[in-house]
């Protein structure tokens, strides 16, 4: 008998792990908004407005996680996703913010 992988489990982890490494050089421009710096920066992995991907992968949007824990993701990465050093402690506030109440 030969098995094959699933065809939709191999989509999807390509789909989160597309783009994903150690570091993102995004640097925010001055005066962005925390909706520009998360349409410009996280939202091709999470979604527009954190919604996620195809509805709930990598869904943020409304998140109970605690904001200290959201902001330390955000400016140092985790399993898959990348850390973003040059978005402050300041926006990255802004931004934790801005998906509790998305």
């Amino acid at each position: 008998m030969i098995r094959t992988t699933n065809p939709t489990v191999a989509c999807l982890l390509a789909l989160m792990l597309a783009g994903c490494s150690d570091v993102n050089d995004f640097k925010p421009t001055v005066g962005m908004t925390a909706t520009d710096i998360f349409a410009d920066a996280c939202s091709s992995c999470h979604g527009d407005g954190g919604s996620g991907k195809f509805g709930f992968l990598l869904k943020v949007a409304g998140t109970e996680t605690a904001a200290e824990e959201v902001v330390a993701k955000i400016r140092h990465g985790g399993r898959i996703m990348p850390a973003f050093p040059n978005i402050d402690e300041e926006d990255a506030v802004r931004i934790t913010s801005y998906l509790k109440t998305q």
